[in-house]
């Protein structure tokens, strides 16, 4: 294994402790995303207060990581998966990254899919997401209707709606 891996599995294994929740503007923090009107109330947290948190979620975890690979110098993307066409808006966003060749799925936050998961290609990596989307759906879903959007660093204390229209105007993935 070469250094590379093992230091992002180090990293890895930092985030293992985080769990799920939000923090609304008054920074008081929900742990279901029931709890409270998220899509109204919610307001990223500072990067560099998660782990004092210790609670995060998907998109709080990709800027951590975000951090970290650029820092290391590692060539990675920040990735927003989003379900068209669906009234509940599910979505979720992770971190992928390329090494010798295979590309890894570096998820932190999803329970159900935590871990460091190689693929041959990004193709084979964005269609397992795609067609294993049901914990965010939790319905029938068209695995064709996932669109992926690679998004830069989103502004301080963003509120959600505005996070979903930044991500949706970065770049189109496949």
């Amino acid at each position: 294994m070469s250094s590379k891996q093992e230091k992002i599995k180090k990293f890895y294994q930092d985030l293992k402790d985080i769990r799920y929740g939000w923090h609304d503007r008054n920074n008081t923090l929900h742990k279901h995303l029931s709890d409270g009107n998220f899509k109204k109330e919610y307001k990223m947290q500072k990067i560099s207060k998660i782990k004092e948190s210790n609670h995060a979620i998907c998109w709080e975890m990709c800027e951590l990581e975000r951090q970290f690979f650029k820092q290391e110098k590692i060539h990675h993307k920040v990735i927003f998966a989003l379900l068209q066409g669906n009234k509940k808006f599910p979505c979720h966003t992770f971190l992928i990254y390329e090494d010798n060749g295979k590309w890894y799925w570096f998820e932190a936050s999803w329970d159900k899919k935590k871990g460091i998961h190689e693929y041959a290609s990004l193709v084979a990596l964005l269609d397992y997401i795609r067609n294993n989307f049901y914990d965010f759906v939790k319905s029938e879903y068209d695995p064709q209707k996932i669109i992926f959007y690679e998004y830069k660093k989103p502004f301080k204390r963003m509120g959600c709606n505005l996070f979903y229209f930044h991500c949706m105007h970065g770049r189109k993935i496949r």
